[in-house]
């Protein structure tokens, strides 16, 4: 089974922390690459980067915890979108207008264990 989440975000809300902040200071939100791919094409960067921050809330819900921003990346995979996290990929769908992404999420059930302390050598 699958566990989806979806999450939509107003562009401009996205358009105002880059305004604000500059891209340097959404690297807390954003993976280098993610600012990167975004802001080559600056008329669209806060629509791209919306629908990264959507695809990230998406595949918490999905995932049902938090976990850190930095840790998800959007990548493509044969030219398909895909939410990256500790070395896996999950299936996301994006869109977006010029006041609106969306994501959405999927992740397989149960989902996979939060990282824990690793084990000690020997145990």
């Amino acid at each position: 089974m699958l566990s989806l989440g979806v999450d939509l975000v107003a562009v401009e809300r996205i358009r105002a922390l880059l305004a604000r902040w500059g891209p340097e200071r959404l690297g807390r939100l954003f993976t280098e690459r993610e600012l990167s791919y975004a802001l080559a094409s600056p008329p669209l960067a806060a629509q791209r980067l919306a629908a990264r921050f959507a695809a990230k809330e998406a595949f918490r819900k999905a995932l049902g915890r938090a976990v850190p921003f930095r840790e998800l990346e959007v990548v493509l995979q044969e030219g398909r979108p895909c939410l990256r996290w500790q070395g896996r990929l999950y299936p996301i769908s994006l869109s977006h207008t010029a006041a609106y992404a969306v994501a959405v999420a999927a992740v397989p059930t149960p989902p996979p264990p939060p990282p824990g302390p690793s084990a000690a050598p020997g145990g």
